[in-house]
């Protein structure tokens, strides 16, 4: 499932956490936003990770899970990624 999540955090030293615990796991696409391609597993893993980051009285953050026939009416006005969060990745 493709989720865009966001988020309103604080803290400098948390979001910065965050962001990079986020980017492990997919892409960024703005500033605090978040496109990530998870699995049921990797989902439940994730938000454990993030809630021990996370100061519930301050911070905020929010996951959208997208299905697939509205990933290809997403509009992008601006600058665009070279590349999609779906993209073949080699890793070396």
């Amino acid at each position: 499932m493709l989720y865009l999540v966001c988020y309103d955090i604080t803290k400098d030293s948390r979001r910065v956490r965050v962001a990079k615990l986020l980017e492990t796991y997919g892409m960024r696409v703005q500033q605090s936003v978040f496109e990530l391609v998870l699995n049921e597993q990797q989902y439940a893993t994730l938000e454990k990770r993030l809630v021990k980051l996370l100061d519930r009285r301050e911070d905020q953050l929010r996951f959208y899970p997208l299905p697939p026939q509205v990933r290809d009416r997403v509009t992008i006005l601006g600058v665009r990624s070279p590349f999609a969060i779906d993209d073949p990745t080699i890793i070396v």
